[in-house]
């Protein structure tokens, strides 16, 4: 008797011990790192002829297609690559028709390389974290890519190259307010959070050209009064005054022609090309990228002529 109870203590020790430990191994085989985020120097020399549609032409880009999701699907004739730009809605809802649709994409498409929209973040995916934590359309980039081992590269530009571009036009101070401020924003919903506050500008802060525009609490209480005195304190604003606003339609510019230049650069090199992001910025980059690879004009494209030499 005493060896049996012996032998059932074992058994339910081995349980307990097996189940986290399992877990534990199927979360790290199902966790995908970031993928590689391309420098601006490597692609920095592709030219783009046209500049990116604006909102009102956006807009009437979008209308016309019908809402998402808007697809650029380019075979060019010169090149052995091709490009499969699926823009989505963004979304975490794993039920979503977005997903299948994606997926099925995926297995028509059959491409080489990868690329999501997001800088650094990785992805945990799999049945058992799915059902809880959703499968947002960079997530199901990752899946897709580490399951058929293909090279997976982020869209966005290096969080440098995004400042050093920016402060051609703006000052330390203004683009460090606007780094913290998009971040703190959306984190703070309008509840002031100091600590979020402060771990927020240390972060963003922590770049070449931004360490020591914005020291602390009392430089963003300074230059947010002496620009805004008329905004409610940053600690609960929900906006972009000013030059915000201005300095995010321009990171809007810097990261669009990123992306479309790491597209151009990756279809040259031979690859096929599925990249899946926010649906606004496939309808921002489609001139340049149907100009690239001598695509028929979209319907509100603007016909190009290079300058002739004088």
């Amino acid at each position: 008797m005493k060896n049996l109870k012996a032998r059932c203590w074992k058994v339910v020790l081995v349980s307990f011990l097996f189940v986290p430990v399992g877990l534990a191994i199927y979360t790290w085989s199902h966790w995908s790192p970031a993928g590689e985020v391309v420098p601006a120097s490597q692609v920095g020399e592709i030219q783009l002829v046209y500049p990116l549609r604006n909102s009102q032409q956006h807009d009437a880009a979008r209308e016309r297609n019908g809402g998402n999701p808007y697809i650029l699907d380019i075979q060019p004739e010169e090149v052995d690559g091709a490009l499969l730009y699926y823009g989505a809605s963004h979304t975490s809802d794993p039920e979503d028709p977005q997903i299948s649709d994606i997926t099925e994409t995926w297995a028509r498409f059959k491409p080489t390389v990868a690329l999501y929209e997001g800088r650094s973040r990785g992805f945990f995916y799999g049945a058992l974290i799915e059902p809880f934590a959703g499968l947002p359309e960079p997530a199901l980039v990752h899946k897709l890519a580490r399951r058929d081992q293909i090279p997976l590269y982020s869209l966005e530009p290096q969080y440098a190259d995004e400042v050093a571009e920016l402060l051609k036009t703006f000052t330390a101070e203004q683009v460090g307010l606007y780094f913290f401020n998009r971040v703190y924003a959306s984190e703070a919903q309008g509840n002031a959070d100091e600590n979020l506050a402060l771990h927020l500008l240390k972060k963003r802060a922590d770049v070449e050209g931004l360490r020591g525009a914005l020291k602390g609490l009392g430089d963003l209480d300074r230059v947010w009064q002496r620009d805004f005195p008329e905004e409610p304190d940053w600690r609960v604003n929900q906006g972009e005054p000013g030059y915000l606003g201005e300095i995010s339609h321009e990171s809007r510019r810097v990261r669009g022609e990123h992306m479309a230049r790491i597209l151009i650069h990756l279809v040259n090199e031979g690859h096929r090309v599925l990249a899946v992001v926010g649906s606004g910025h496939v309808i921002r980059q489609e001139w340049n990228l149907r100009a690239a690879f001598d695509q028929e004009l979209a319907w509100d494209q603007p016909e190009f002529r290079k300058k002739e030499p004088r």
